[in-house]
């Protein structure tokens, strides 16, 4: 090829270069100018003030597209491949529905407008400016922020939802039936209502919270939240809230899922210093409730009919004025404890580690009961009335102290397989005291359970099998 050629050649493809840039960059001016408009739009169909000062994510997508622009040729059009999400690369899903994230700015009016918008929109993500405190110094409805009706999520960095501290009570987040609230790193404290005080779940609603924490709210019922619905923990605090009634953190009638969560100093009126369960279901691994306190019983749980679940937890320092320092199951209610440890709790009415009555059944497997107290009605570790149900299997009674029957006071159906109740103690002297089981009831023992070394003795009342002294 002569030298001209090739000079008019390399001229020819930077020109064609030249262009293509200026294309792009048209194009890409004019995708920006297309969701400004758009943005604007919707703000002022929603009537929410302020909303053209949000930030959406579309101008991510723009500089998605621009980078994308190479692989443009007229006569094919774009190239509709699709990353391993199944979304193409516009920001598509498979539904063709857009992808929204609006970064919502340090200002509490515009955290309101944006779930106003959101809800309008049927979902959106919110993401929290870091580190800021969105503080709510005003209600609508008795709510601090728009009751949440459809898919939102809002996630935080350090960031914190608060109620003022010179503003009329009012609770944070409302859930309403069909709407679903999911909240990652966020902190929700000082709300103050009737059910609730930061997150009230309606029947049909469901709240999801993620390294979340609620700390210091009250309210009559659920001192953090109260759930008719479905409401899940994850990875989360509930801390010094109170409930002048039931469920110091939370008051649940619904399905409520617990895992690597912590329940600690919350207080309750009445029943349940962490969770009231009222004929619903709590399932829990791996969660920790340490320090709670109710008026009632349940220092830590209280559940009336209903079903507690908790796997590879821990149950300590709880405390009730009522029977079950660390649990009460009553009213024909289910628990089953497996490899739990139930320690240094205390009733004044009995029952000092857990409380079983009123035709309810708890099982405990694999778990340790240790170091629990109570005067009243007595039973240190256990206290099983009025037609309630206790089986132990493989697990450790010890060191137990009551007014009588240090260890277990049984006068219903205790039921004892490869289970070790030693060096508990009861503060009635002998012969009455039993340091290990007083039992009126009836109980069943393996050849594999031990009951040793409890003071001033091991059995007294109806004859326990395999227990002597």
């Amino acid at each position: 090829m002569s030298n001209y050629l090739r000079k008019n050649d390399g001229e020819g493809t930077a020109k064609r270069k030249r262009q293509r840039k200026v294309w792009l960059a048209s194009g890409v001016a004019g995708l920006t100018g297309m969701v400004s408009l758009a943005g604007v739009g919707v703000a002022t169909s929603a009537g929410a003030a302020g909303l053209t000062h949000l930030k959406w994510s579309s101008a991510e997508q723009v500089t998605k597209d621009d980078a994308r622009g190479d692989q443009y040729e007229p006569e094919h059009g774009w190239d509709e491949r699709k990353d391993e999400r199944g979304k193409d690369e516009r920001g598509k899903d498979e539904r063709g529905k857009d992808e929204r994230v609006r970064e919502v700015p340090c200002d509490p009016n515009r955290l309101i407008a944006a779930i106003t918008l959101a809800n309008a929109e049927q979902g959106a993500t919110l993401k929290l400016a870091a580190g800021c405190t969105y503080s709510l110094t005003t209600t609508a409805g008795g709510l601090g922020l728009p009751p949440i009706t459809q898919q939102i999520t809002i996630k935080g960095e350090k960031s914190t939802i608060v109620r003022a501290a010179a503003a009329a009570p009012f609770g944070i987040f409302s859930v309403a039936s069909g709407g679903d609230l999911r909240l990652e790193g966020v902190t929700v404290k000082g709300g103050q209502a009737a059910a609730g005080g930061a997150i009230n779940v309606a029947a049909g609603g469901t709240a999801r919270l993620k390294e979340t924490h609620l700390v210091n709210n009250n309210a009559g019922i659920g001192g953090a939240i109260n759930n008719a619905g479905t409401t899940e923990l994850e990875k989360s605090t509930v801390e010094r809230n109170i409930a002048t009634a039931a469920g110091g953190g939370i008051n649940n009638t619904g399905l409520l899922k617990l895992k690597e969560s912590r329940f600690d100093s919350n207080s309750a009126g009445a029943a349940g210093g962490a969770i009231n369960n009222f004929i619903g279901t709590v399932q829990g691994y791996k969660v920790e409730f340490k320090n709670n306190r109710a008026i009632g019983g349940g220092g830590a749980i209280a559940t009336t009919g209903g079903i507690i679940d908790l796997h590879d937890s821990q149950v300590t320092g709880n405390n009730a004025v009522g029977t079950g320092g660390g649990i009460l199951t009553t009213l024909a209610a289910r628990t089953n404890l497996r490899n739990v440890t139930v320690a240094n709790n205390a009733a004044v009415g009995g029952g000092g580690g857990l409380t079983n009555t009123t035709g309810s059944t708890t099982t405990v497997e694999d778990s340790k009961i240790v170091g629990n107290t109570s005067d009243g009605l007595g039973g240190g570790g256990i206290l099983n009335i009025i037609g309630g149900t206790v089986t132990l299997r493989n697990t450790e009674v010890n060191g137990n102290q009551s007014t009588n029957g240090g260890g277990i006071l049984n006068t219903a159906t205790l039921r004892l397989t490869t289970t070790k109740i030693t060096n508990n103690t009861a503060l009635v002297p002998a012969p009455g005291g039993a340091g290990g089981i007083l039992n009126t009831g009836a109980v069943t023992t393996d050849p594999h359970t031990v009951i040793v070394g409890n003071r001033p003795t091991n059995c007294t009342g109806n004859p326990v099998p395999n227990c002597f002294g």
